[in-house]
């Protein structure tokens, strides 16, 4: 058992659940709700950080952990991502408003093409407009797709 190990154990749970990452636990909101529980915590993670200079397996997980938090922590109030590939709401909508226009798939599909010429995909590959295409844009209603039996 090296130093860092050795510190650890000699802490009271909520400081050693905190030091190890853990942070939704309702014991360590109270602790931290007591008159000394954020000195408690700072020192005892001042003290812990110094010992990590000695103990590198420790520090690289220490900081890993730390890594984590702060990235959770700046991202905490933006949406999530959405899974799959990014929606086409505009592209669609031209379509929708050129098929009022009388205009076929195909034609629909070359006229975004002429205003479109350079789209790509995230690879960089050309990702041009198929009368295919505007036909399934077409056949959603404001972004859903039929349901398939």
């Amino acid at each position: 058992m090296d130093d860092c190990e050795k510190f650890l154990a000699g802490q009271e749970p909520w400081i050693r659940a905190v030091l190890n990452g853990e942070s939704g636990s309702p014991e360590i909101a109270k602790a931290l709700a007591r008159n000394d529980g954020i000195e408690a915590l700072n020192s005892a993670q001042d003290r812990y950080e110094e010992l990590l200079k000695r103990c590198p397996e420790h520090l690289r997980e220490y900081r890993k952990i730390q890594r984590k938090l702060a990235a959770d922590s700046a991202t905490a109030g933006l949406p999530r991502n959405l899974p799959g590939r990014p929606r086409q709401d505009r592209l669609a909508q031209e379509a929708r408003e050129l098929k009022k226009g009388g205009l076929s798939y195909a034609a629909i599909a070359r006229e975004l093409n002429h205003r479109y010429p350079s789209r790509k995909d995230r690879k960089g590959n050309e990702l041009p407009v198929t009368p295919e295409a505007v036909r399934k844009m077409l056949s959603r209603v404001r972004g859903k797709t039929p349901d398939k039996n």
